[in-house]
């Protein structure tokens, strides 16, 4: 009977083992930046001179093949940013992707349920490829959150995908839950009509609980659109140069003094980068961003923002990259200057 047993239990142990190596394990992966920097200058006064040592970016990400049919990926984000600390004051850790993909749902598309990218902030992050030194035009500027909870559709119209898609339904809370039943209607259209070259087309449009009119105390809708223009000449390894613009409109979103009914207030932005290889592991990276958030007022909110880098790529996934930001707001003589020596890797 005992021989039995241990017979039935080796047995078992086997087979488990077999199927766990049948089973495929998740891939893990992670990414990390950080810097060394310093406040050269800066608008607020009581920052400058500040430095030191500082996470900007840390991500652990799962990828998980389920079956031939769906994908999933897990993704968990910290950072030192005052938004992301604990109540104590310590680096907090959040869900940035949580999402099952169901790959090829009909020929050339893929469909997606959970918290993953919006169209605008992800391919603008690939063509710009530095988001180690700053965030996109409309991702630094709060235009676009990079995630949304909500379900999306992506694809290609032809076998070469010369011609993709994108299309997402959200909550417009990005990785925060839902509080009301507001939503916000994303869609991209990517066209890649030469080997050296690409452009998207982006639009979204966001309803928002409608906002009281202090002049006259009537509800007025507050509901937003947003469009953006993507370019991008590129050769791999070499060089990548491109624009990024946006424009936004708010319905009824500001008045120009106390006196005056609520007007919709219109931004718009424009972004223009470039990176170079000057020899075979150093690239030099500038980029110049106008940033106008409402064409109808002044309130020194305008902001030119340069900035300069060398990236020494150390090795195939590790860069050391001194680099130089510069901020200026109209209509203050004080602006912002940092110097960094910023840390990206990843594994």
């Amino acid at each position: 009977m005992k021989k039995i047993i241990l017979f039935s239990a080796l047995v078992l142990v086997l087979a488990n083992s077999l199927a766990a190596q049948e089973k495929p394990s998740p891939k893990l992966s992670g990414l990390m930046f950080g810097d060394y920097f310093y406040n050269i200058d800066q608008r607020d006064s009581s920052k400058k001179n500040l430095n030191g040592f500082q996470f900007r970016r840390i991500y652990v990400t799962a990828d998980y093949t389920v079956s031939e049919s769906f994908d999933t990926r897990f993704r968990l984000e910290a950072d030192q940013s005052a938004s992301s600390l604990t109540s104590g004051g310590k680096i907090g850790v959040m869900v940035k992707d949580a999402y099952l993909k169901w790959k090829n749902i009909f020929p050339g598309s893929d469909f997606y349920f959970g918290i993953s990218p919006t169209p605008e902030i992800e391919t603008a992050e690939s063509f710009w490829g530095y988001r180690s030194l700053e965030k996109t035009i409309t991702d630094l500027n709060g235009i676009v959150s990079s995630r949304d909870l909500g379900v999306d559709l992506r694809g290609k119209f032809d076998e070469a995908g010369a011609v993709k898609y994108w299309v997402k339904v959200g909550n417009n809370s990005g990785n925060a839950p839902e509080v009301n039943k507001y939503k916000r209607f994303y869609g991209m259209l990517q066209f890649i009509p030469l080997s050296f070259f690409q452009f998207t087309l982006y639009g979204d449009y966001a309803s928002y609980a409608p906002k009281a009119d202090a002049l006259d105390k009537k509800s007025k809708s507050n509901n937003s659109f947003v469009g953006a223009l993507n370019l991008n000449f590129f050769r791999k390894d070499l060089f990548s140069a491109g624009i990024e613009t946006f424009y936004k409109t708010q319905e009824n979103n500001f008045a120009m003094d106390k006196l005056s009914p609520l007007k919709t207030q219109n931004g718009y932005g424009v972004s223009a980068y470039a990176w170079y290889r000057i020899l075979d592991r150093v690239r030099l990276v500038g980029r110049y961003d106008k940033y106008n958030p409402n064409t109808d007022m002044d309130k020194n909110d305008r902001t030119d923002l340069i900035l300069g880098a060398v990236d020494f790529q150390v090795d195939k996934n590790v860069s050391i990259m001194p680099n130089l930001e510069s901020v200026k707001y109209s209509g203050i003589k004080a602006g912002d200057l940092i110097g960094r020596v910023t840390f990206s890797y990843q594994f």
